[in-house]
């Protein structure tokens, strides 16, 4: 009982300490990585504290998987302070994008290290998964958390393998849970960005495909992951046409053909077998213009 209540004063002050950030804007992000390159610890502070939320958001997708959520959460701001370190402005993308993929990978080790730990096996561990997102999904549409019977009947599961599965991965943490912003009482589905149409905010609504999205194309090159973007309207817009792409770059249709080709070689070359590509390649198919 002692250590789960240290449990809850340790994530308590995590969420205390992330309700305090303020989101910045592309310009307070580029600012501040030109004063980190010159070696202003600061500056470096700064962007730290204000994507505590992004790290909190990324861990409670993960959470009921073996791992104490604060623990996830710690691991999580190591992955931040090494995006921090590792940001070039200079590529034009958002810190955040860029950030939750280096949390991402610091959870999931963190994870991968206590699934060899207490040996859950592969396959639960992919319903544990799954589970959550089911959670995220009828708490979002039902405005509460789901009860377990709800949760088997999205899954299609019978209610006592979800029992069974989370007595294995361990308790649910309660987005009810209290916490404070402030001197004010508030729980820890309050202190979590709540999708309003800021860009920084749209990222961690819609996380779970922003990450997806990330990880597919980091075996890309800049102008090829570009390309993907524009053609498969990956960028939130309508897919281009070859030659509106070849416009953008000053490039002939013919070329931004080779480019997309080999990119998407790489695509399947990476994520084997193709059915996985086959899910990535979908989230743009209502955009794809294939002249």
């Amino acid at each position: 009982m002692k250590g789960r209540r240290e449990g809850v004063d340790s994530l308590r002050m995590l969420i205390r300490e992330a309700a305090k950030s303020r989101l910045l804007s592309r310009e307070e992000e580029v600012e501040l990585a030109k004063r980190i390159e010159q070696g202003d610890q600061k500056a470096r502070e700064e962007l730290i504290r204000a994507n505590l939320r992004l790290v909190i958001s990324v861990a409670l997708k993960y959470r009921n998987l073996g791992v104490p959520l604060a623990d996830l959460i710690q691991e999580g701001n190591i992955g931040l302070i090494k995006a921090v370190e590792k940001y070039d402005y200079r590529k034009g993308y958002k810190f955040s994008t860029y950030a939750i993929w280096w949390i991402r990978q610091a959870i999931l080790r963190a994870l991968d290290n206590q699934s060899k730990l207490i040996r859950i096996p592969s396959y639960i561990m992919a319903k544990a998964s799954k589970m959550e997102d089911a959670t995220a999904k009828l708490t979002q549409k039902l405005g509460r958390e789901p009860t377990l019977e709800e949760l088997a009947g999205e899954l299609r599961m019978p209610l006592p393998e979800v029992r069974e599965i989370l007595s294995l991965v361990g308790d649910p943490i309660s987005l009810e849970l209290p916490a404070y912003d402030g001197d004010r009482e508030v729980t820890l589905g309050e202190l979590i960005p709540d999708g309003s149409p800021t860009p920084e905010e749209e990222i961690l609504g819609r996380i779970s495909r922003e990450e997806r999205i990330e990880e597919l194309l980091s075996v890309l090159t800049p102008k090829e992951r570009e390309v993907i973007r524009l053609r498969f309207g990956l960028d939130g817009k309508e897919g281009r046409t070859l030659r509106e792409i070849g416009e953008i770059f000053n490039l002939t249709r013919e070329r931004i053909r080779q480019i997309e080709t080999e990119a998407l070689r790489k695509l399947r070359e990476r994520w084997n077998p193709p059915k996985k590509v086959g899910k990535l390649d979908r989230i743009g198919d209502k955009r794809y213009n294939p002249l």
